[in-house]
C-alpha cells in the first residue's frame, strides 16, 4: 500500500516538474491565451511570459495609434488643401465666364466699326484667335499655363479697350 500512496504524490510532482520546465522553455512569442496546452499554459504563467507579451502588445497599440493620430492629421491637411483647390478652382472659372463673356461684348459692339478700320479688324481678329487657340490649347495643359494664357489675353482685352477709349482708331 505505500507504493500506492505514493503515486499520486510522484504524479502531482512529475506534473509541476514538467510545468517549471515548459516555464523555462517558452518566450512571450510561444505564449498564446487561447492555446489549449495546459503545461504550456501554466508554464507561460509562471514565468511571466503573458504579462511580457501584454506589455509587447500594448506598446505596439499605442504606437499604431501614434501612427493613425498621424495618418488623420495629413488626411486631415489634404482636405483642406483640396477644399481650397476647389474654391481657387471655381474662382478661376468664374473669371474666365466673365472674360469671354467681356470679350464677345466688346467683340459685338466692335462688329461695325472693324468693317470701316481695317487695323482695328486686324487687331480683334489676332485676339479672336488667340482666344480661340487658348480654348483649343485649355483641354490638354496644366492650371498655371491655363492661368497665364487667360492673363495674357486679359491684358490684350485691356489695352485694346484702353485704345479705344482713347480713340486711337477713329
Amino acid at each position: 500500500m505505500t507504493a500506492m500512496t505514493h503515486r499520486p504524490a510522484l504524479a502531482a510532482f512529475s506534473m509541476a516538474f514538467a510545468a517549471i520546465l515548459a516555464g523555462c522553455a517558452t518566450t512571450p512569442g510561444e505564449c498564446d491565451p487561447t492555446s489549449r496546452d495546459f503545461f504550456k499554459n501554466t508554464g507561460c504563467l509562471a514565468s511571466g511570459a503573458y504579462g511580457e507579451r501584454q506589455r509587447t502588445m500594448q506598446a505596439t497599440l499605442a504606437q499604431e495609434q501614434r501612427l493613425n493620430a498621424s495618418f488623420r492629421s495629413v488626411l486631415s491637411e489634404l482636405q483642406a488643401e483640396q477644399s481650397k483647390v476647389k474654391g481657387e478652382l471655381s474662382s478661376r472659372q468664374a473669371d474666365y465666364a466673365r472674360l469671354d463673356a467681356a470679350w464677345g461684348d466688346l467683340k459685338r459692339s466692335l462688329a461695325a466699326e472693324t468693317k470701316a478700320n481695317r487695323e482695328l479688324a486686324a487687331r480683334v481678329s489676332a485676339i479672336d484667335s488667340s482666344v480661340q487657340a487658348r480654348k483649343a490649347a485649355d483641354a490638354g495643359t496644366d492650371v498655371a499655363a491655363k492661368q497665364a494664357a487667360r492673363d495674357d489675353l486679359k491684358l490684350k482685352v485691356s489695352m485694346l479697350e484702353k485704345e479705344l477709349a482713347a480713340g486711337v482708331y477713329e
